[in-house]
């Protein structure tokens, strides 16, 4: 069973706890009554951490967070508006890579930080694969090429046939268009409890996307591996996902071999206000 505790000498009554709990389990101070756990919603606590967070002076502690766990806000660290929209607008997809593998603290460091994307319930389920070796990175996009030669000869007019006939035809010749010779290729995969972890995963990898971005790394989204791995029944075998979990997406990393030097248009946003 979760509970807070609450320091009454850092106490200031301000409330901002109780109306911070998205499971509103926390009661309000009335007067000289200090917030408290509400006993029949803390079985709901989702451990988030909001209101712990929230409190300025540091006087609440939860029964599996302490103020003193935290990471202090620098607001002088964060960017602005026009940093994050440069930032948005300037990431591309990368398919050429240097031959220089990231090291382990690097890619560490990035799926760290996509930790801190928002996950349903706060299940933080998320889980993490990430492939290095050359011979197996070989071995995925041969598995991969073995399902879309599978796949034409199931349905030959289906509409990914084009891509598929021009990934197998590369790959005959030498040339890989389903990783793309990346050094890294990063899985993210968890078991399905409630319905969120597909989203949950999703956007785990779009906070990695940036996260790496930020350390000089380029990434894209493996779509013709995840297609695969998905439904292809070799894939099960070689990557060993724990026991019930799914592979949700995957995606590329490494050093980018070239760098870009625009920013290319893409099309307004269609809107419907309501």
């Amino acid at each position: 069973m979760s509970s807070i505790k609450i320091n009454e000498s850092l106490c200031i009554k301000d409330g901002l706890c109780s109306t911070i709990c998205p499971m509103q389990m926390i009661t309000p101070p009335t007067g000289a009554i200090l917030p408290e756990s509400k006993p029949e919603f803390s079985k709901w606590c989702i451990g988030c951490g909001h209101c712990v967070a929230i409190c300025p002076t540091g006087a609440l502690s939860h029964s599996s967070l302490d103020p003193s766990q935290c990471i202090g806000v620098d607001k002088k660290l964060l960017p602005g508006p026009g940093q994050i929209e440069h930032l948005l607008k300037y990431r591309r997809s990368t398919r050429r890579f240097k031959r220089k593998s990231p090291d382990r603290s690097v890619l560490e460091q990035a799926i760290t930080m996509a930790g801190y994307g928002p996950t349903g319930h706060n299940r933080q389920s998320v889980k993490w694969q990430v492939v290095t070796r050359t011979e197996d990175l070989k071995r995925l996009t041969g598995l991969t090429t073995d399902w879309m030669k599978h796949m034409l000869d199931q349905m030959p007019d289906a509409p990914h046939a084009p891509v598929f006939r021009e990934a197998i035809q590369a790959w005959d010749q030498g040339k890989d268009l389903v990783l793309h010779d990346a050094p890294i290729l990063v899985i993210v995969h968890s078991r399905i409890q409630t319905g969120t972890e597909p989203t949950d995963a999703a956007i785990a990898l779009a906070y990695f996307d940036l996260a790496a971005f930020s350390l000089g790394l380029g990434s894209c989204w493996a779509g013709l591996f995840t297609m695969a791995a998905k439904l292809w029944e070799p894939f099960k075998q070689f990557l060993e996902l724990p026991k019930g979990h799914q592979l949700h997406a995957a995606m590329l990393t490494g050093y980018p071999k070239f760098e870009f030097q625009r920013v290319p248009l893409r099309k307004t946003p269609e809107i419907e206000w309501r």
